[in-house]
C-alpha cells in the first residue's frame, strides 16, 4: 500500500551539525570535512540503494563530486549558525521496481530544485524492512561557474514547501496511473482532506 511521507529540515550549524557530515553519512561515503578537519567514514553502513549529485548548468561541474560540493557549502558560509543545506526525505514507492524509484525521485528534484538553480545530492537507502525512502540534500545559496553567491531567502518559504509536497504526490500519481495501479497518494492531512 502506497505511503505518503515527506519532511523538510534544515542542516545548520546552530544545532552543531555539518553539511560534510550529514552527506557521508546519508551517502555511506567516506568524506574529509576540511573545515573542522575530521574524517567523516560512514562506508560500513549498508542500505543505501542508489546515489547522485544532479546539479544545475550554472553550477561548477567540480560540484558532481560530493566531498567537493559540501566543503565548498561549508566554506561558502561564515556565521556560526549558518543553514549549510536543506533536506528533504520522501518514502518512495513499493509499488514500482527499484529503476522507476530511482527514476521517478530524479525527475521531481530537477523539477523541484535543480531547475530553480539548487545542486541536489539524493541517496534512496532501503534496508528491506518496508521503510524505503530518499534524502535529499539541497544548497541553500545561489550558484555559478565560479561556487556560491548569495543566500536565496525564497527557498525558505512555506509556499515552496507545500508546493513540493504536493508535486511528490503528483509525481507518484502518475508513475501509478501509467502503471496500472489503483493507489493514489494525497499530501494533504487527513483533517484537510476532509476525513476522520
Amino acid at each position: 500500500m502506497a505511503i505518503y511521507h515527506s519532511t523538510a529540515k534544515i542542516i545548520g550549524r546552530s544545532a552543531g551539525r555539518s553539511a560534510v557530515a550529514a552527506a557521508a553519512y546519508r551517502s555511506a561515503d567516506k568524506i574529509v570535512d576540511q573545515r573542522q578537519r575530521i574524517t567523516h567514514d560512514y562506508t560500513r553502513k549498508g542500505g543505501v540503494a542508489h546515489t547522485e549529485i544532479i546539479l544545475p548548468a550554472n553550477a561548477p561541474a567540480t560540484f558532481i563530486d560530493r566531498e567537493t560540493l559540501w566543503n565548498a557549502v561549508e566554506k561558502s558560509e561564515r556565521r556560526k549558525d549558518s543553514q549549510v543545506a536543506r533536506e528533504i526525505g520522501l518514502a518512495w514507492p513499493i509499488e514500482v521496481d527499484r529503476q522507476e524509484q530511482i527514476d521517478l525521485v530524479c525527475e521531481y528534484v530537477k523539477d523541484c530544485f535543480v531547475r530553480i538553480g539548487m545542486c541536489a545530492d539524493i541517496c534512496l537507502h532501503d534496508k528491506g524492512d518496508g521503510n524505503p525512502h530518499a534524502h535529499i540534500m539541497l544548497t541553500t545559496r545561489t550558484v555559478t561557474r565560479d561556487g556560491f553567491l548569495k543566500k536565496c531567502r525564497d527557498w525558505n518559504k512555506k509556499d515552496y514547501v507545500e508546493l513540493w509536497r504536493e508535486k511528490w504526490a503528483t509525481a507518484c500519481n502518475r508513475l501509478f496511473e501509467q502503471k496500472g495501479i489503483s493507489e493514489r497518494l494525497d499530501h494533504r492531512s487527513y483533517e484537510r482532506q476532509g476525513k476522520e
